[in-house]
């Protein structure tokens, strides 16, 4: 009844069993028995001896029981025993001289004494051997396990710790805590954490924590001790010092920020003088105040060690250069520093590096060493001399270099810098180069641009080059050095005073095969015209087809209501997967534009987004635009708006955030794209810009078919016609194209596949489930042979059980049907709607193409086309809400450059042969003469007119049918022709009066449309195309632009009869096609003499 040894139990009375068990609460008890217990006097006297799991007791025989004598079995320094049947033992306070009635007592009791105190120190070797024997006994006693029938000791949870903690509770008399033993068996082992982390028990006192630490002394399943950020007092300090001491599985150890005194790293090296088994390679004692000469001991004493140190952190450790110069020589000292040390981290001690003293630092690293990982910002080290070790020592393995936060030296910057470039045209594996903080002359930034642009090795470099005042030079350099540098993935420029330089840097981007990651945040310190000109590059940067960019960062740029335009652009964005908005005070507005964004955008996957003074209101609208996404995954708290807008509207805010995050929260499972939407959303953002084209296209050609209609019909009419049958059915290409792939794709191969695969995995697992099943069967009969006889007679018999366990097959076909056929159905979607995107855009850019030609052939005046890409997607236009505190700005919107506007006189083309070619500046004469302020704005001609000879305003369509009726109509019919134009031009000038005062805001309109009348076979193809203004600023594919060396438009005279026209005189357009063949014109004229 009391526990392990029923062989040997003293059955008490009833009175002494209570009293006793009342004294220990409730300890379990494992041994009980009658002794005696020899006096200092010589005589001995009867007592009952308790053993329980980690603790000695004797008690008095009377009852009520009296404990007379306890100890816990840590206090044991020695066992001895003795012949009959006695065995003393020393404590630290006293001896205690005991006899036991038999042998087999005193063998149990020794065995069970050695196993606990086994339990604790985990058979370490520093465990104490605390029993001697002398005369007789038994083999059994030497054995550490208590219980002779049990041959196999269960594996202990995370190396027994909750066992030791538990000792060490009952030795130092504090609570034992459950949830220490909980967590680190549950929740540690579970994780398979190595890494002891008080701070995951930092609500504990200071002396449980101690406990805590002295329990991993022994401990072989920790390696790692880690405390950062939290003040531990001396019993904890000391407790550390004696794991160090002790352990032999401890490989790293963290106290960063821990307020360590700054004789820890002396006594640091005195407790690894006494471990010779230490296996400690890692010390991070970073923003600690600590002792130089101590540090240098420590280095040393570490260097001895088996694994020797490869991680040595000293950020922070208020080092002076004298400190410096003996950790140098330390690690100058041993080749195995340079064989073994990977990361060292000298950062935020300034001046240490400052003078003369550095050069012993200098020395080890020129050695070929194997450092991969150096930090020495805020050292205040003179870059450009350090690079000469650098290159000599560390261009093998160095993979992660910080030296922001300190200078150039100004005197020898210039013959250090060929130093300076070969190393970086010559390191084998760098990733990570900080030069943040650090005024960076331009011939540094030069040669670093060349360098990198030279080095084939490395590749998705992160350069962070924020902070350096590069300012106008440096721009230069990165405009002209930095296209050519192919091997950074990452770079930052953010606060270097660029602003309107940025109008310069940031082309130097555009179409970089490898830059993936950009942050130009706090570089727009300007603002008006030369803001949205900056604005509207970056908006063409990441619209661009072969933008590699993947995220981008205007933080803390303050760019107020002028960022919208790139908010808005972010919507048929197809680059960017993550974007970071934060400090710009955008607010609600900006809040609205990112709503409309997110509502069409398919590949962000990230938004940062705070301080920008968003309001509830803001916060709803975003929050509705994520019902409808489905692609962006995280979009972390705003808080600083959420503070200020939950101050304002709780209710408001606490709705929109839970809306956000619940939307966050389903796109970050698994989610079917509809084909619809993706449909929809090409068909709105780049379909509709070629339709466009192709209309107004389609319309032209269309009318010189009808001009040409009562005549013989020849090989040219055919094929227009043909054109603009084709044309009708390119508009059911797209949709028609995916309907296919989807029908096809309904039953296809991969479906079939995966069906059949489904069932060949039912079979392969079913088959895997026997195999175990009979193992593990057989396994049982083996070990337990009579208890599986016996289970053959249950239901169903142990024999069977293989036969009937199989695993669901729904489970199988809801794993591949449901989960991994999603997965490839979406990358299957997105092939083919890139090969339906590029067959449709193909097949349209021919069509326009042959559109353009037909046109040229049939009519006798010629459109000049510019080429852009059938493929670009529009921009949602900026919303011309006013911005609020923006100073008003007569400057253009970003949407419509100034390089756009139409030539609407015909003086403007005139004389363009002798206009500079070179870059040279146009200047009037009177440049320089004194202009009077303006009273009003100037006034923009209509961009449907053109001017004649003698001022004169026509409509561009005007004198071409007069130019064919006035040379081949007689009289009679004349007359009635006229009436006819007249009645048509007076319409049309009642329809464009309507019109008239929107003519201010079309001053980006390419082409004028026709005003005249349509046939009934171009009416039939206009009718339900919508007809749209172009505007430069939305991608078009193709910008039209009439040649204005057409005939003039001629006045009849009094007579009636014709006056001679003379053509426009003028030069030709580069770009231009010449007008139409003489022979066409003869043709048409025969044409009409045929009809009449």
């Amino acid at each position: 009844i009391y526990g392990l040894f029923p062989p040997f139990t003293v059955f008490l009375s009833a009175s002494q069993d209570k009293s006793i068990r009342k004294v220990l609460d409730k300890q379990a008890i494992k041994f009980v028995r009658a002794i005696k217990q020899d006096t200092r006097s010589g005589k001995t006297e009867d007592r009952i001896l308790v053993l329980a799991t980690w603790r000695l007791y004797l008690f008095a025989v009377k009852v009520p029981t009296k404990m007379e004598v306890t100890f816990n079995f840590l206090e044991i320094r020695a066992m001895n025993t003795y012949p009959e049947h006695q065995v003393v033992i020393d404590t630290d306070k006293t001896t205690y001289s005991l006899r036991i009635q038999t042998q087999d007592q005193l063998d149990h009791m020794v065995s069970h004494i050695n196993y606990a105190l086994s339990r604790v120190f985990n058979n370490s070797i520093y465990a104490p051997p605390i029993c001697r024997v002398e005369g007789d006994l038994s083999e059994g006693s030497h054995k550490f396990s208590p219980n002779s029938e049990s041959s196999l000791e269960p594996q202990k949870t995370c190396g027994g710790f909750s066992e030791t903690y538990a000792a060490l509770c009952d030795y130092n008399g504090i609570g034992c805590k459950e949830e220490v033993q909980w967590d680190v068996d549950t929740i540690y082992h579970s994780q398979d954490n190595r890494e002891f982390n008080l701070l995951d028990f930092s609500h504990l006192d200071s002396r449980d924590l101690a406990v805590i630490v002295a329990s991993i002394a022994y401990n072989t399943w920790f390696t790692k001790l880690h405390c950062k950020d939290m003040r531990i007092g001396s019993e904890v300090v000391d407790q550390v010092l004696h794991t160090v001491s002790k352990s032999n599985s401890l490989e790293e150890l963290t106290l960063e920020n821990a307020g360590l005194k700054s004789d820890f790293p002396q006594k640091m090296a005195s407790a690894l003088s006494e471990n010779p088994a230490s296996v400690i390679h890692s010390l991070n004692l970073a923003h600690n105040t600590l002792d130089n000469q101590g540090v240098s001991n420590l280095i040393q004493q570490v260097c001895r060690l088996n694994k020797g140190l490869r991680l040595l952190n000293l950020s922070k450790t208020s080092l002076s250069s004298k400190g410096v110069v003996t950790l140098s020589q330390a690690l100058c000292s041993s080749d195995d520093y340079s064989n073994s040390l990977l990361h060292l981290d000298l950062s935020k001690n300034p001046g240490v590096l400052s003078g003369e003293d550095a050069t012993n630092l200098y020395l080890f690293l020129a050695q070929p060493n194997c450092l991969v990982h150096l930090d020495l910002s805020g050292t205040d080290c003179t870059v450009d001399s350090l690079f000469g070790a650098l290159l000599r020592g560390c261009c093998a393995d160095l993979s992660y270099l910080n030296l922001s936060k300190n200078s150039f030296s100004h005197r020898k910057a210039r013959d250090s810098l060929p130093t300076f470039r070969q190393f970086f045209s010559s390191a084998f594996s760098l990733t990570h180069v900080s030069l943040a903080s650090v005024k960076v002359p331009p011939d540094s930034l030069r040669a670093l641009f060349l360098g990198l642009s030279n080095n084939p090795h490395i590749t998705d470099l992160h350069l962070d080059i924020g902070s350096c005042e590069l300012r106008s030079a440096g721009a230069g350099v990165i405009q002209e050095l930095f296209p050519r540098v192919s091997c950074v993935g990452t770079l930052d420029i953010s606060d270097n005073g660029l602003d309107a330089d940025l109008l310069a840097v940031i082309p130097a981007f555009s179409r970089h095969p490898s830059l993936k990651h950009l942050m130009l945040g706090k570089n727009f310190n300007i603002k008006g015209r030369v803001l949205d000109e900056i604005l509207q590059k970056l908006v063409h940067l990441v619209q661009e087809e072969e933008c590699a960019l993947q995220s981008l960062s205007l933080a803390d740029s303050r760019l107020r209501q002028r960022g919208t335009v790139l908010v808005n652009a972010l919507g048929s964005n197809t680059c960017l997967r993550k974007v970071d908005l934060s400090g710009n005070l955008l607010e609600d507005s900006g809040a609205k534009m990112l709503s409309k964004a997110l509502q069409i955008n398919t590949t962000l996957r990230s938004v940062m987004w705070d301080r920008n003074n968003t309001t509830a209101t803001g916060f709803q609208d975003v929050a509705r635009a994520l019902e409808h996404n489905f692609t962006l995954q995280y979009m972390p708290l705003p808080l600083s708006d959420v503070t200020q807008a939950y101050r304002s509207a709780p209710e408001k805010t606490d709705q929109a955030m839970t809306k956000i995050q619940r939307a966050l929260l389903r796109n970050n499972q698994t989610q079917r794209f509809s084909q619809k939407q993706a449909l929809r959303l090409h068909q709105g953002l780049v379909t509709s810009t070629a339709e466009q084209v192709m209309e107004r296209l389609c319309v032209r050609v269309q009318q010189q078919v009808c001009v040409l209609k009562g005549c013989e019909e020849g090989e040219e009419v055919q094929t227009a016609r043909q054109i603009l049958k084709e044309a009708r059915d390119s508009r059911a290409l797209y949709p028609s194209l995916c309907e296919l792939a989807h029908v096809l794709s309904v039953d296809g191969p991969v479906k079939q596949r995966l069906d059949t695969l489904a069932g060949e995995l039912a079979k392969a697992a079913d088959k895997e489930l026997q195999v175990v099943v009979d193992s593990m069967v057989s396994l049982c009969r083996e070990l337990c042979p009579m208890s599986c006889s016996a289970a053959e007679r249950l239901t169903p018999p142990l024999s069977s059980i293989s036969e009937q366990v199989s695993i669901p097959r729904s489970a199988i076909r809801n794993a591949l049907m449901e989960r991994a056929a999603e997965d490839i159905n979406r990358a299957l979607e997105e092939v083919k709607l890139s090969v339906v995107s590029y067959l449709t855009n193909s097949i349209v850019d021919q069509i326009l193409q042959e559109l353009y030609n037909t046109h040229k052939t049939l009519v006798l005046d010629t459109i000049a086309i510019k080429k852009r890409t059938s493929r670009t997607r529009r921009i949602r236009p900026v919303s011309t809400r006013p911005s609020l505190g923006d100073e008003p700005s007569p400057s253009p919107t970003p949407s419509a450059p100034p390089h756009s506007a139409p030539l609407t006189h015909s003086a403007s083309w005139e004389c363009l042969s002798t206009l500079p070619t070179n870059g040279s500046p146009l200047r009037h004469v009177t440049h320089v003469r004194p202009r009077p302020p303006r009273r009003h704005r100037a006034g923009h001609p209509p961009p449907e007119s053109h001017c004649s000879e003698n001022g004169g305003v026509n409509m561009l369509e005007d004198g071409l049918p007069d130019f064919y009726s006035k040379r081949v109509l007689p009289d009679s019919q004349l007359s009635s022709l006229h009436q006819g134009q007249s009645l048509r031009r007076k319409k049309r000038r009642s329809v464009l009066s309507i019109f008239s005062g929107f003519r201010k805001n079309r001053s980006s309109t390419i082409s004028n449309q026709d005003s005249e009348s349509v046939c009934s076979a171009g009416a039939e193809w206009k009718e339900g195309m919508k007809v749209e203004t172009f505007n430069s600023a939305s991608e078009n594919v193709y910008s039209m632009i009439q040649q204005t060396g057409r005939p003039e438009s001629t006045v009849p005279g009094a007579n009636g009869t014709m006056p001679s026209t003379r053509p426009m005189q003028g030069v030709p357009v580069h770009g231009m096609r010449a007008a139409s063949p003489s022979c066409l014109i003869q043709r048409q004229v025969q044409c009409w003499r045929q009809s009449q």
